[in-house]
Order: C-alpha cells, then structure tokens, then sequence
C-alpha cells in the first residue's frame, strides 16, 4: 500500500481540524442557548466525552500516519541506492566505452603516422633514383 505525504499530511489536517470544529461548534451551542447551570455543566461533560473518545484516536491515527511517512521514506532510500548502483554500473560501462575507443584511436593514429613513414621513406627514394 502506497500512501503519498500529501496524503499523511491531509489526514492529520483532517482530524485536528474536526477536534478543532467540535470545539467550536461547542462554544457556540453554550453561547447561543439559555440553559440552567445543572443543564450547562452536562452539556459540557457530554461534549468532554465526545471529545476524549475522539482525542482517543488520534494518537493512533499519527502513529498510523508515522509509519506511513517511515516506509515510504525506507522506500525512497532504497530507489536511490538502485539508481546510484545503475549510474555507477552505467559510468563503468561509459569509462569502458571510452578507453576501447581511445585504444582504437591511438592505434589508427599511429597506422597513420607509420604509413606516412613509409610514404616519406618511398618519396625519398624515388627523389634520389631521379636525381642520379
């Protein structure tokens, strides 16, 4: 199962910002509804229930969520040693590459100067042969 951080990161928004509306929501009911102290004080236990029981999950939810961020980050690692193994095996191969053609090189430049030796070497003689 893949979890993107995006995804981490929306479901931890997701519950502190329901805590938070619970809160807020309860802050509303006291100020906008007359009620007797006695009602009030169980109206405010009810919500501290709601709120407990819900604060419950969340310290399961963050660990769900750490060990979401914490395997895909092992998985992260893992592809960037794949990818440094296949760019070293690929620089090996490229450095491999260029040494051959560097020797095939070197070997057609010094055919190259040898047939030049030898085509100087065949000038020279034919210039003497005329100059007698």
């Amino acid at each position: 199962m893949h979890h993107n951080r995006d995804d981490s990161c929306s479901a931890g928004i997701a519950v502190l910002s329901f805590l938070s509306g619970a809160l807020v929501g309860a802050a509303i009911a006291l100020l906008t509804t007359p009620k007797t102290g006695r009602e009030t004080r169980e109206m405010l236990a009810g919500y501290g229930e709601d709120l407990r029981e819900k604060a419950k999950h969340l310290p399961e939810e963050l660990r769900e969520q750490a060990g979401t961020v914490v395997e895909r980050g092992k998985e992260m690692i893992e592809q960037g040693k794949n990818l440094i193994a296949r760019g070293t095996e690929l620089a090996t191969q490229g450095k491999e590459y260029l040494d051959e053609k560097k020797r095939t090189l070197s070997a057609a430049i010094e055919a190259g100067k040898k047939a030049m030796e030898q085509e100087k070497e065949a000038l020279n003689r034919a210039l003497e042969s005329e100059e007698v």
